[in-house]
């Protein structure tokens, strides 16, 4: 891919030449020169600049998102693992991986070049909510869909994301298409292994994780999920505790108390708040249906299945890309992208894998039987 246009202040940008540039796709390993012009993100993990990478001078490769980590001697970055092993349309792609040494700090920085996307579901919330505008509810299915979907994939590896947050969430809102990022928290769960509870970012926690659970699922993604659902409708963190026990009573607030046997299945050691007086009266379906009312009976009815307390009972991927909040993607071929006036066609929602359909089995009926221009 040529430069763009922008090339004039990459002339100014910190250039260095990576002796293992090794192609994640042909494992191929070479030398190339690499050009950073300008800082996109600063992470818990590390940095990420936006970059391009030559074998020449002549061919560009780019423009990339290049993580920068410090290489973990005494184990394997768990990100770069599950970024080898992971190919799908809703997934960041991991292009190129190295190693270098910084000139700030002389220490090994691992460097993940993946491929770019021009901004985050965050940004595209912030900028909705500071104009005071609602995200039209096609945005929103269009992205739950493809959250959904991208999970389908991950949790039938094992794999749990476990820091799903709008922030982690590539978006190109000319075209639709939207990716899931930062697999710096990710794990392949195994069953009966416990794994650490304090993980995920506060706001988009699931309870169980909050009491100190540590045999939990892939299921915390979905809480995530629904975080993010309820934030595309909302505009804000449906959830905003002011610190980790707080932030259980915040769910309460729209769930109703936690019930006692959650709570110990989730910890038995558990000796924090129960928050077991309703902090509201009437029922939980009412209050969904006052904060999320304009996502319609659909919308809450899926919000209402996946925000809940005990995860073996919250959706799965698959019965989630089946609800009936998304029957609309099927039927309809365009949407309108923010400040245009022109329809787009829908990204390829249905090109699901032999391994995608493998997954869905009867679940994936639904959208075979489509015609075949769709």
């Amino acid at each position: 891919m040529s430069m763009d246009s922008g090339s004039n202040s990459v002339e100014k940008s910190n250039e260095f030449i990576a002796d293992d540039v090794t192609s994640n796709r042909s494992n191929t390993v070479r030398r190339m020169l690499i050009q950073e012009y300008r800082k996109i993100g600063r992470g818990a993990f590390g940095t990420v600049v936006q970059a391009y990478i030559t074998p020449n001078k002549e061919n560009w490769y780019g423009p990339f998102a290049i993580k920068k980590v410090p290489a973990q001697t005494e184990y394997k970055s768990r990100e770069l693992e599950i970024l080898r092993i992971t190919n799908h349309p809703n997934v960041v792609k991991l292009e190129y991986f190295f190693t270098h040494v910084s000139p700030q700090d002389h220490k090994v920085y691992q460097h993940l070049a993946m491929e770019c996307l021009p901004e985050t579901l965050q940004i595209e919330i912030s900028r909705y909510a500071h104009n005071k505008l609602e995200l039209a509810l096609k945005h929103v299915k269009l992205y739950s869909y493809q959250i959904a979907r991208g999970m389908l994939y991950l949790h039938a590896l094992g794999i749990c994301h476990r820091d799903i947050k709008p922030s982690n969430i590539l978006v190109d809102p000319s075209t639709g298409v939207l990716k899931i990022c930062d697999f710096g928290s990710a794990k392949r769960l195994e069953p009966n292994q416990p794994s650490i509870s304090y993980i995920c970012s506060r706001f988009y926690r699931a309870p169980e994780l909050i009491l100190g659970c540590t045999q939990y699922t892939t299921k915390v993604d979905i809480w995530g999920l629904g975080c993010v659902i309820g934030e595309m409708l909302m505009g804000k963190a449906i959830f905003q505790g002011q610190d980790p026990l707080l932030q259980l009573r915040e769910i309460a607030k729209l769930l109703g108390p936690p019930d006692k046997k959650f709570i110990f299945f989730s910890n038995p050691g558990y000796d924090g708040p129960l928050y077991s007086k309703p902090l509201f009266s009437g029922t939980s379906k009412e209050r969904f249906e006052k904060y999320f009312g304009h996502a319609g009976p659909d919308g809450i009815d899926l919000l209402t299945k996946v925000l809940v307390y005990s995860p073996e009972i919250r959706l799965s991927p698959r019965r989630i890309l089946n609800h009936s909040f998304f029957d609309d993607l099927l039927k309809e071929q365009y949407f309108f992208p923010r400040d245009s006036t022109q329809p787009v066609r829908l990204p390829n929602l249905f090109d699901f894998s032999e391994f995608e359909l493998k997954i869905l089995g009867e679940w994936g009926n639904k959208f075979t039987k489509q015609p075949e221009d769709h």
